[in-house]
């Protein structure tokens, strides 16, 4: 399998040493410790887990942009969500809920809530709904292959 061209799906703890989506060629593959190693991004010859990667060679589905599909508003009182819509590399699109800590805390402090917890697999909590934070939250989320999860198909 050495010389064989395999891309990464996450960067895990590696920020700086592996780019999501990008091809890399691998040098050794250790199988008793699934590792595999590759020249990285700072141009040194690195051991990472197989998991890492596909390798088969198939590229990965990233997000190209996002939209809110809800007006923000700075209430604080506010207890709603807010939707996004997002467009992906391979035409699909998909979409989720954010909520700041602030509108999340609000939700619980009615008395009339019911039941008194929840559980939402498409919900992202974002400090706040600036366009910063939001794309940020999203490509980090993205680089760690957890944004498919965190989101549903439209």
């Amino acid at each position: 399998m050495t010389n064989q061209t395999i891309i990464c799906r996450t960067i895990g703890e590696y920020t700086n040493n592996l780019t999501r989506g990008k091809s890399y060629q691998v040098i050794e593959i250790n199988g008793e410790k699934e590792l595999i190693r590759i020249i990285c991004d700072l141009g040194r010859h690195r051991w990472f887990p197989q998991y890492y990667f596909n390798l088969d060679g198939t590229g990965v589905v990233s997000f190209i942009s996002w939209t809110f599909d809800d007006e923000v508003t700075v209430d604080p009182t506010v207890t709603n969500w807010i939707e996004i819509s997002l467009e992906m590399s391979d035409g699909s699109k998909r979409w989720c809920m954010l909520y700041t800590p602030e509108r999340l805390l609000n939700v619980f402090k009615q008395p009339n809530i019911d039941p008194p917890g929840m559980h939402l697999k498409h919900m992202i909590i974002v400090r706040s709904y600036t366009v910063g934070d939001v794309q940020w939250t999203l490509t980090s989320l993205e680089q760690q292959d957890e944004l498919m999860k965190a989101t549903l198909s439209c």
